[in-house]
């Protein structure tokens, strides 16, 4: 009866628990399953987002199952289709942070008009042209790609400006300009520290988007590949358009170089670069950098005013004052000197200006007063060798059939003179 009395006050208490982990049991899996559905809901949400242009594949680590991702998106070029300056803008999130989303996708397709192609150029004027796009694009095509930071973690992107010949329909003015921009989110802690495998996502997603509207615009512009190997944007050997750069037909510095520069030719502006990669040590002031560059129309116009801006444009100065014995005293504190050539070309997207900039191997020396330290007497023997690389290495450029000159047809070409780019 002992037995029978005990295991009747225990029995009810073994039951709640059975029952309690039951229940606990079944809201687990409850939960999970969910956690499970919404997931797959999001992801079926990413593959049919933005035109099915995203690279579903690529951002699924990116989806969680603990909330539903948040679409905006509209456009003309839509279906069905929406009054809008875009012809695709969508924005895909998921989760929310303090400041913004925990991850975000975001496609942007425009037809821009002729008002803010020359706003967009006149903006871009002057600056670097270095076509960092790590794809090759056709003539009439240019890109770029950039990392950023967000609250948490990084974000990379990726732009493209096309034109299309036959025009684009979606705005009231006429256009021949796609201008397309994607943004996707990176596992990078920081900007610095974004993969090169995310730009060429990112550049990839902006080439699909930029295909995708060209063929149903019938707009006239070469489908862009995105199966083509990257292009490197820096090696031991120069790209088609700065073929032309040989350092040793230019009796420039013996020494291993790379060379960075355009992969496809833009009659807007060319740009070429390569410098060496060894530690120096060499005599007589030897070139040991080289660039070249050129801007046509609107970009020319203001490339010239910003160099003149900042005292960087032909015969705004005096050159160096010359030594009784013909040598020459140039500082070398806070960057490497280099000597600029100028000219000025009729081409086929209207005036061009041309630079060159070729920077030799200075020897500061080794005095004793921290002043004397960054001067260096220049020789004027090597002074006018100088000369004669920069002039030299214009000649090349211009001469060469495959460069931006020969491929922008210039003519006419005026030399404007020298710019002494150091400190006096």
């Amino acid at each position: 009866m002992r037995w029978t009395r005990g295991r009747r006050a225990w029995f009810p208490y073994a039951l709640v628990g059975g029952v309690l982990a039951l229940v606990v049991a079944g809201t687990v899996g409850w939960f999970w399953a969910d956690r499970a559905q919404q997931r797959a809901d999001n992801l079926r949400q990413l593959d049919r987002a933005c035109a099915g242009l995203l690279p579903g594949e690529r951002l699924r680590g990116f989806v969680p199952g603990d909330g539903a991702g948040v679409l905006e998106e509209y456009g003309t070029m839509l279906d069905p289709g929406q009054e809008s300056r875009a012809l695709l803008n969508c924005t895909l999130s998921w989760g929310s942070g303090r400041w913004e989303p925990a991850h975000r996708v975001r496609i942007r397709a425009e037809a821009r008009i002729a008002a803010q192609v020359e706003e967009a150029e006149a903006a871009e004027a002057g600056s670097r042209h270095i076509s960092d796009f790590p794809l090759p694009l056709p003539p009439g095509v240019t890109g770029s790609t950039g990392a950023d930071d967000r609250v948490v973690g990084s974000e990379v992107s990726a732009s493209l400006s096309v034109e299309c010949p036959g025009g684009l329909s979606g705005r009231k003015a006429p256009s021949r300009t796609l201008q397309v921009s994607v943004e996707l989110p990176s596992k990078a802690d920081s900007e610095y520290d974004v993969p090169a495998a995310d730009h060429l996502l990112a550049a990839r997603t902006a080439v699909a988007t930029a295909n995708w509207v060209t063929e149903r615009q019938k707009c006239g512009a070469e489908p862009i590949r995105t199966d083509a190997s990257p292009r490197p944007a820096a090696g031991p050997t120069p790209t088609e358009l700065c073929a032309w750069l040989d350092p040793e037909e230019l009796e420039f510095a013996r020494d291993t170089w790379e060379f960075s520069g355009d992969g496809a030719y833009n009659r807007r502006a060319g740009f070429c670069s390569g410098h060496t990669t060894g530690y120096g040590g060499f005599a007589g002031l030897p070139v040991v950098e080289v660039t070249a560059e050129s801007w046509s129309g609107e970009f020319a116009r203001g490339a010239y005013e910003r160099h003149t801006d900042v005292g960087t444009a032909p015969g705004q100065h005096e050159p160096s004052p010359a030594r009784r014995d013909g040598s020459v005293v140039i500082r070398t504190s806070a960057f490497s000197p280099r000597l600029a050539l100028w000219a000025r070309s009729e081409c086929d997207g209207g005036t061009a200006y041309h630079r060159i900039a070729v920077t030799p191997e200075f020897d500061s020396g080794s005095g004793a007063d921290e002043e004397e330290e960054k001067k260096v007497v220049v020789e004027g023997t090597d002074r006018k060798r100088l000369s004669a690389d920069a002039r030299a290495t214009l000649d090349r450029y211009l001469a060469a059939a495959d460069g931006w000159p020969g491929r922008a047809n210039c003519r006419a070409t005026t030399v404007l003179g020298e710019v002494e780019e150091w400190p006096r």
